[in-house]
């Protein structure tokens, strides 16, 4: 069985799109509740909705659209082959192709936000992302987004797990 990895229209929704109309929604929610607690009159309507909007954008939009960005950046252009007749791995990027063999792979870990990694609920709105960083025995590293390789394991090899708070991906290592 042939399994081809490659940034699709669904991988952009699930960790770009939707977290984005959650935080949305959420600025908006809490806008109106900090309106209502504070018991707002309209002169002070600007204030209170900067402040919040501010905020929410800073620690929450801001983090999100970076690594949506790099994640994008990583994902595009990339295809990832897994042959699993045979255990082979195809990386294809625009001026870089590379196959090899399970049995040249020297390590996969997987780096995950602390709420995936932890098996969390995301508050922050950017806490699902991770990638899947390779590691050949000729030290040839690979960097998979979450984007492109969207699966829980790394098919024929058996991965490590490692939490960093902003995954974002390393460019490809060659020797």
């Amino acid at each position: 069985m042939i399994v081809n990895y490659r940034l699709s229209n669904s991988q952009r929704k699930k960790y770009f799109i939707l977290p984005l109309a959650k935080l949305l929604s959420a600025i908006v929610v809490f806008t109106l509740i900090a309106m209502y607690w504070f018991n707002t009159d309209a002169e002070n309507l600007p204030f209170i909705v900067g402040i919040t909007w501010s905020w929410v954008g800073l620690i929450h939009v801001l983090p999100l659209l970076i690594l949506a960005a790099r994640h994008l950046k990583a994902s595009k252009g990339v295809s990832f082959v897994i042959d699993t007749t045979n255990w082979e791995y195809r990386y294809k990027e625009a001026d870089f192709d590379l196959t090899f063999k399970a049995s040249q792979i020297k390590r996969v870990v997987k780096v995950m936000s602390p709420p995936k990694y932890d098996g969390r609920i995301d508050f922050l709105g950017f806490g699902y992302f991770y990638y899947w960083e390779v590691t050949l025995v000729d030290e040839t590293l690979l960097s998979l987004s979450c984007m492109l390789l969207d699966s829980d394991k790394f098919l024929g090899y058996e991965n490590e797990r490692k939490k960093q708070m902003f995954p974002i991906p390393k460019r490809v290592i060659k020797p």
